[in-house]
């Protein structure tokens, strides 16, 4: 893949997974990082995969075992189904 000008577009996949009680995360198979919860690992995979995406790579976020694909966009995370507005109680005037 390349953009117009020839130059080539960097893709980089991160990876989430699990070992024990901590997450961690692989950039195109090499250790990235460690993190104590998935909500942090998820965060940081997010963040540098937009930083990827920011300067014109593609970029791909993936949960292991099974490489589920994980939302990293902000535009992808607002389409996420939101939870129904909790009902109104009424009063008995």
């Amino acid at each position: 893949m390349s953009f117009n000008d020839g130059t080539p577009v960097r893709s980089s996949v991160f990876r989430l997974g699990q070992r024990g009680k901590t997450w961690f995360i692989t950039r195109d198979n090499v250790f990235y990082g460690d993190y104590a919860s998935r909500d942090q690992a998820v965060n940081a995979a997010s963040f540098a995969a937009r930083a990827v995406e920011a300067r014109g790579g593609v970029a791909q976020v993936l949960a292991i075992p099974g490489d589920v694909v994980v939302p990293h966009s902000p535009k992808v995370a607002a389409k996420a189904p939101a939870k129904a507005p909790a009902k109104a109680k009424r009063s008995k005037t």
